[in-house]
């Protein structure tokens, strides 16, 4: 995908049910954000595939109905169906639990009323955040050449500009210029991102 299209006209598009490009398009560009939520409340890999699943299955039935104009954030109402279904799925759990062991079921509801709005929330934007940065990344990447790049991710990994300059056989000036070229382009790809996304 060469660009993003604004959230509106995506939405607006996949409306439309039988769009296929759209939806495609659509699943690109959010259903890792989805995952990273269904992973940190909680859910095995297995089971978030299939919840995975279950949310854009669900988004595709919500989405022609959807007001739009009423929306401030379009990733809330990711993050809400995303936590609707998750909460769906560990009653489920629940229920089949109790008829298996009792002990289960209390931890699978104890787990369930200690996760509440606002925690899911504060997930919601971590991953948000993290999605947002990984999209950019994956978007600046081919303007640079070289070590440029490999510099940035290597400072988000917590190295020093002595150790990448070492690791790399550059100089130091040399590291910093090429983490702040990166870092500037990625501040202002973020940025677009999050008006055109959000």
């Amino acid at each position: 995908m060469d660009s993003y299209n604004t959230r509106r006209t995506l939405i607006e598009r996949v409306k439309n049910q039988h769009d296929d490009d759209s939806w495609g398009e659509f699943v690109q560009v959010y259903q890792d954000y989805i995952y990273a939520i269904i992973r940190r409340m909680g859910i095995n890999q297995h089971d978030a595939d299939d919840l995975l699943q279950q949310v854009l299955l669900n988004l595709w039935n919500t989405l022609p109905q959807l007001d739009f104009d009423r929306i401030k954030r379009f990733r809330s109402v990711l993050s809400n169906i995303t936590r609707h279904r998750v909460i769906d799925f560990m009653r489920k759990r629940g229920n089949e639990a109790k008829r298996l062991e009792k002990t289960a079921q209390e931890e699978i509801l104890h787990y369930l009323s200690t996760l509440n709005l606002s925690e899911i929330d504060v997930i919601a934007d971590r991953e948000w955040k993290i999605h947002l940065t990984n999209l950019a990344i994956e978007k600046v990447a081919p303007r640079f050449s070289g070590q440029a790049v490999n510099i940035f991710r290597m400072s988000l990994k917590g190295l020093g500009v002595k150790e990448i300059a070492s690791e790399l056989g550059l100089k130091e000036n040399s590291v910093y210029r090429l983490r702040n070229r990166v870092k500037a382009c990625l501040i202002e790809e973020v940025d677009r991102l999050r008006e055109d996304l959000e």
